[in-house]
């Protein structure tokens, strides 16, 4: 396949990608926030139970939606791509068991929203649990595509955290959250 096919199959295929990316994990900290502060207002727990509804339909498609640009970027950046996760190593395979995760949770704190009626805090423990989770998976794969575009740092890596640390993984982390609540909002 062309090389120009490949890169505009992934600059596609992730805008779309993204977009649910951003919806989930930012609809996530809205329910979050919106369900604390029902402990006190009614009409923000009514608010979080609206948006709660979205997130797994949001994560269904992310998920089906990630595929394409994996597959892209897996076929154009193979020596960089496979670097960058033999750098961070057992955290990289973290990922699949870290979603799995998030996503149980998420589906729990959804199906179980009569059932904690009287128990709000247990349920928002199982909301803030699946957001802790949402909040580190994206630094992961932050630090992955960091360390994909500077091979020239490779050898200074000794690990997920060093690479962590590295320049520009922070400053994209926090644009990335600022832009999954913008477009959830």
């Amino acid at each position: 396949m062309a090389e120009w096919l490949l890169v505009t199959l992934l600059i596609i295929s992730f805008l779309f990608h993204i977009v649910f990316v951003h919806l989930m994990v930012g609809g996530s900290i809205v329910t979050l926030w919106a369900q604390i502060k029902g402990l006190k207002n009614k009409e923000y727990d009514i608010f979080a139970h609206e948006i709660a509804k979205t997130i797994t339909v949001n994560k269904s498609l992310a998920v089906v939606l990630g595929v394409a640009p994996l597959l892209s970027i897996n076929a154009l950046y193979s020596l960089y791509f496979y670097s960058a996760n033999a750098l961070t190593g057992s955290v990289w395979i973290m990922i699949i068991p870290l979603v799995t995760i998030a996503f149980l949770l998420t589906y729990l704190h959804k199906f179980t929203w009569e059932y904690f009626e009287n128990n709000r805090k247990l349920h928002i423990g199982i909301m803030a649990l699946a957001v802790a989770i949402f909040l580190f998976i994206p630094l992961i794969f932050l630090t992955n595509v960091n360390l994909m575009m500077f091979p020239e740092k490779w050898e200074g890596v000794s690990g997920f955290f060093s690479a962590m640390m590295l320049p520009n993984v922070w400053p994209r982390y926090f644009e990335f959250m600022a832009a999954c609540l913008a477009v959830t909002g």
